[in-house]
């Protein structure tokens, strides 16, 4: 009769139990994976942020007065970032001077004045209260860049005129807009109404061609 050796009493982890290596492999890959998760939804977060916080409301983002005080260089015609809605405020008679004189003003409009309404041509308005969610796929649009003075979406290479009129790239318009009243000497935005931006093609001034310029995006 044939014998087998005894090995012994087989020891290992019980059923359902998992050994020490395979618990600290486990939790190593976990940690991974949450980093991993952080790091895409801080970059998800940048190119897509939540553009309609703060909408759907009449917004008091004050007087001309409390715009130069918040950002001394919008009498220059750079727009003022109103982050609570997620706005470029144009001062439309100082960034038409700010294209033409290619980045700098030689008299500064410290008070664009009070002209709104669609029966007003855009070169006549005071301000202009822009969306900053490109038309394109929803990125956030950064300010101005200093070199073209236009805007230019990151994402995808849409630009836009400092009026939000479309230059080049697949936006299928320019970017999107809120009417704009005056109420007791201060601007009132009403980011209830989104008002499509202008078809492409739109010059109100400004003609130059996208290769006439050096650029922030590609």
């Amino acid at each position: 009769m044939t014998q087998h050796a005894s090995y012994g009493e087989v020891r290992g982890p019980r059923a359902g139990e998992i050994s020490r290596r395979g618990f600290m492999r486990r939790m190593l890959g976990i940690g991974v994976g949450i980093m991993s998760l952080e790091f895409l939804g801080g970059t998800l977060a940048f190119l897509w942020p939540n553009l309609s916080e703060g909408l759907g409301a009449e917004i008091n983002i004050g007087s001309a007065e409390d715009i130069n005080n918040a950002q001394p260089e919008w009498k220059n015609g750079l727009p003022y970032v109103y982050g609570q809605a997620n706005l470029f405020v144009v001062n439309v008679p100082a960034a038409k001077a700010r294209v033409e004189g290619e980045g700098t003003v030689s008299s500064p409009v410290e008070d664009p004045g009070t002209n709104f309404g669609e029966d007003i041509p855009l070169a006549d308005l005071s301000i202009l209260a822009l969306w900053r969610k490109c038309p394109h796929l929803g990125c956030q649009i950064p300010q101005l860049c200093d070199q073209s003075q236009w805007f230019e979406c990151l994402c995808h290479g849409s630009k836009y005129s400092v009026l939000g009129e479309k230059r080049d790239g697949p936006a299928p318009r320019g970017m999107d807009r809120f009417p704009v009243a005056a109420v007791d000497g201060a601007y009132v935005v009403n980011t209830g109404e989104v008002i499509d931006g202008p078809p492409p093609g739109t010059v109100t001034f400004d003609d130059r061609a996208p290769t006439d310029t050096p650029h922030c995006s590609g």
